[in-house]
């Protein structure tokens, strides 16, 4: 089995921020500003800006808690095993894109579903699909 990890590209997410040192217990303006710059950003970034990442293959699926993927379906209705990065089971998938008329379903094996693996079948063959592993 390949194996899948979730590659960090910073699309639709919020930029870390590194630690403040207190002087002598207190904060300074210049930090007491950054913080204030910090939760305003914050705020920004997610009221209405909630984002499933850029699309590429492998990465993390923005503020989702998610890992976006690209497959190719050589046949209709049969199992394929797809990896992904999440560390955890997952609980589904969200199409985003397919180039022909299929439907990207969750397999038979629903129950071998893992934190490095899960089963996929597509309605049409030769379809090469887009969703995110949530």
């Amino acid at each position: 089995m390949a194996i899948s990890t979730r590659i960090r590209t910073g699309t639709g997410m919020v930029a870390d921020m590194p630690p403040i040192t207190l002087s002598e217990g207190k904060l300074t303006d210049q930090q007491a500003a950054y913080i204030t710059d910090a939760i305003r950003a914050l705020i920004r970034q997610f009221n209405g800006r909630i984002s499933l990442g850029d699309g590429s293959n492998s990465s993390l699926s923005g503020n989702i808690d998610g890992q976006t993927r690209e497959f190719y379906f050589a046949l209709a209705n049969t199992d394929y095993e797809v990896p992904h990065g999440l560390g955890r089971a997952p609980i589904g998938i969200l199409s985003l894109d397919v180039n022909v008329d299929g439907a990207v379903v969750r397999g038979n094996q629903r129950g071998d579903w893992n934190e490095s693996r899960l089963f996929l079948r597509c309605s049409q063959a030769g379809t090469t699909a887009l969703f995110v592993i949530v």
